[in-house]
């Protein structure tokens, strides 16, 4: 068995499994609702949002995540910077948060999107 066929198998057999580091969730993205693949989401976390001196908008935060899955989850797809994706709550199925798509890569199978939207 090649390098790359044994990293295609671990990214199912364990980063994207569901009783170690993932969780089945549903995404949407691009007018398509992906329902229950497996992802891991690092974050979110809260920080304090960068401000400028004439910004009076306080009491908001930005809030980033980054979302792992299998490409092949997303058929194929690779989200854009810039576009919008929603990702549902683990606890709360029924709950969306929306966050837009800061960067996007796709290595040997697994996507990694870094995630960023604002919070009060």
């Amino acid at each position: 068995m090649s390098f790359k066929d044994r990293v295609e198998r671990d990214i199912s057999r364990v980063f994207l499994n569901t009783h170690f580091f993932a969780d089945k969730r549903t995404i949407r993205y691009d007018g398509k609702e992906y329902c229950g693949i497996p992802v891991s989401v690092q974050g979110p976390e809260e920080m304090e949002r960068p401000t400028k001196a004439d910004d009076h908008a306080q009491g908001f935060y930005q809030v980033q995540a980054v979302l792992f899955c299998a490409r092949a989850d997303l058929d194929g797809k690779l989200p854009e910077p810039g576009t919008w994706l929603e990702v549902n709550n683990g606890k709360n199925p029924k709950f969306f948060g929306k966050y837009q798509v800061g960067a996007a890569g796709d290595e040997m199978g697994m996507v990694r999107i870094e995630l960023g939207r604002f919070a009060q």
